[in-house]
């Protein structure tokens, strides 16, 4: 009985238990389903970095478990809900993704800046139909996050934007809730995906860190190499090249007029900086290409450590 008493008093251990709101998940799930979700997390982050073309950030902040009826009352309205079927499983899934996000992705889809909007509403059809190619996307990721542990082939189903619409299972049913957060550039928002326990009930057992990682692929396997240079391939990076630099007074600035000269402090043959991003890749030389504007590449730029043009 000693390991049943706590140190101090003698008296029995006792450990809270709330009928009403039962755990269902053990921490070890909790925490494989947080891994599972962090790979996906990624994946999605790096879509989207090619689709809006800017950099996107994801990572996983939160796996938790709630009553259904709790989550529902824990969202705004009106927000984008995404409801995806997960099989071979029996059941739903729900993906919710609040309006300061998806209004900002549909901003810069429609060649916006990706501003946040002033106040929350709900998306029109022809938005939900520009944000349904990148859910889709979505939904396809959680199969693959989750292919080491089970072999899910999940769908969209249907788009909702009133939280009270969607009943997936009854209030009181368990849920576990896995947040997402994403950030574009200097916007933040969060992503909240939904799975009630009665869809993973059947594949319990295979929620831990030993069956995950166990069963789980070398970074080396083609098909996983395969996938992420398809990703890499299609993103966008900015390409840019310093002609030359020069230093002047603010005076002088202040002075300059139309047809005035600055000269700079490269000569006509010298070779460029070239800047994949904020770093110097290459050494190339300014041409044309009929009437456009194009620059030779000719060289690496030196490594870190060497000698730079800076």
């Amino acid at each position: 009985m000693r390991d049943l008493l706590t140190p101090r008093t003698g008296r029995p251990a006792v450990k809270r238990y709330d009928f009403r709101r039962p755990d269902k998940f053990s921490k070890d799930q909790l925490r494989t389903l947080q891994i599972v979700h962090e790979s996906f997390a990624r994946t999605v982050a790096t879509y989207l970095s090619g689709y809006v073309r800017t950099m996107v950030h994801g990572e996983v902040v939160s796996v938790s478990q709630t009553s259904y009826d709790e989550f529902i009352r824990s969202l705004s309205s009106p927000t984008l809900l995404v409801v995806f079927s997960f099989a071979p499983l029996e059941g739903s899934g729900l993906i919710e993704i609040p309006p300061d996000l998806s209004l900002v992705i549909i901003d810069r889809l429609l060649g916006g800046p990706g501003t946040r909007p002033d106040r929350p509403r709900e998306l029109t059809e022809i938005e939900q139909t520009v944000m349904r190619r990148i859910l889709d996307r979505t939904v396809s990721a959680l199969g693959e996050a989750w292919e080491n542990l089970v072999p899910i082939q999940p769908r969209l189903e249907r788009l909702e934007g009133n939280p009270q619409f969607v009943q997936l299972v009854p209030p009181q049913d368990m849920v576990v809730v896995i947040t997402i957060r994403f950030q574009l550039r200097d916007v933040v928002g969060r992503m909240n995906i939904c799975v009630p326990y009665l869809v993973l009930e059947p594949v319990a057992p295979r929620l831990s860190a030993h069956y995950l990682f166990g069963g789980s692929k070398t970074p080396e396997s083609g098909r996983h190499v395969q996938q992420l240079q398809k990703r890499v391939e299609t993103m966008h990076v900015d390409v840019t090249v310093t002609l030359g630099r020069a230093e002047v007074t603010v005076r002088e600035l202040l002075d300059l007029a139309p047809g005035d000269v600055i000269r700079l402090g490269t000569r006509t043959g010298d070779d460029l900086p070239v800047h994949i991003g904020d770093r110097t890749k290459f050494r190339g030389r300014p041409g044309r290409v009929g009437s456009r504007l194009a620059v030779e590449i000719t060289g690496f730029a030196p490594q870190e450590g060497e000698e730079t043009d800076e």
